[in-house]
């Protein structure tokens, strides 16, 4: 293909990023600026993926900034949200927690989700608890927001804290969803549930 328009190059960075070619998604998009193809919000979108993919801290702010400053695009909570899992990823929780603080744009259930999960991977206790009171007051009948924090205190031995979650979504009335597991026994489809953290 000669001319490539902006969707193209989205397509190419995009599917480069979300298959861990982070250098070739990087350098597709020096190719595109070259090419004189101006950028949208689903270009930086594929682009910070890739920074988030790739551990590229610097380069995330680095794009984040020039979307905003050279190319007048107003961050939307897909732009929010890959900052936030850049750093996340990272293990920068507390730069991730001032950036969510510092958003044009209500940070939503996966903005904060996000976080929670960084915190599981860190061993954040009171920056989950923070986290998971937002979430609950976004919307407390997410099970998995419960789950989660149980578990993060049951990873650090915490384990009155991760009782303590348990009985609350016992006590709120939220359940967890059975897991679930197709085995095939003897040309029959059995389904196992169970409730498991």
């Amino acid at each position: 293909m000669r001319d490539k328009d902006v969707s193209t190059w989205n397509s190419i960075i995009g599917g480069n990023a979300l298959h861990g070619h982070v250098n070739e998604s990087m350098d597709m998009f020096e190719k595109m600026l070259k090419g004189n193809v101006k950028p949208d919000e689903i270009t930086f979108v594929a682009v910070l993926v890739a920074c988030s993919h790739g551990g590229m801290v610097d380069r995330g702010h680095k794009y984040f900034n020039l979307m905003q400053q050279r190319y007048r695009i107003e961050p939307n909570i897909k732009h929010y949200g890959c900052m936030v899992d850049i750093l996340s990823r990272a293990g920068l929780l507390k730069e991730a927690f001032e950036f969510i603080d510092t958003m044009k744009v209500e940070p939503n259930s996966v903005i904060w989700r996000t976080l929670l999960g960084a915190c599981r991977i860190h061993g954040e206790i009171e920056l989950a608890e923070y986290v998971n009171r937002e979430l609950l007051k976004a919307r407390n009948d997410a099970s998995g927001d419960y789950v989660l924090l149980s578990n993060i205190y049951a990873s650090v031995g915490e384990w009155l804290g991760s009782e303590k979650m348990r009985n609350l979504m016992d006590d709120t009335g939220v359940n967890k969803e059975a897991g679930r597991a197709v085995i095939d026994g003897s040309s029959k489809d059995l389904v196992q549930s169970c409730r498991q953290f």
